[in-house]
């Protein structure tokens, strides 16, 4: 069971990096969150990312789920 926990817990942790570094830049880097010339701050509006942002959600649930799990059963 923790074998296939781990396996899980590095899936997630691999697609989670994956999904992380395709997303497009919103922020334009650090100017853009703290309020020099970007048009929105840290906790400004915020635009729905699309079905990226979603699976990045998704994994990222999951991500945390196994590794409870996997803390759970050692």
């Amino acid at each position: 069971m923790e074998t296939f926990l781990t396996l899980f817990l590095f899936i997630f942790a691999v697609a989670l990096i994956v999904l992380v570094l395709v997303q497009p830049d919103r922020s334009h880097g650090m100017s853009g969150s703290m309020g020099m010339g970007g048009s929105n701050t840290v906790f400004g509006v915020s635009k729905d990312g699309g079905p990226l942002a979603r699976a990045t959600e998704v994994v990222a649930f999951l991500f945390i789920l196994s590794a409870l799990l996997l803390y759970l059963v050692k």
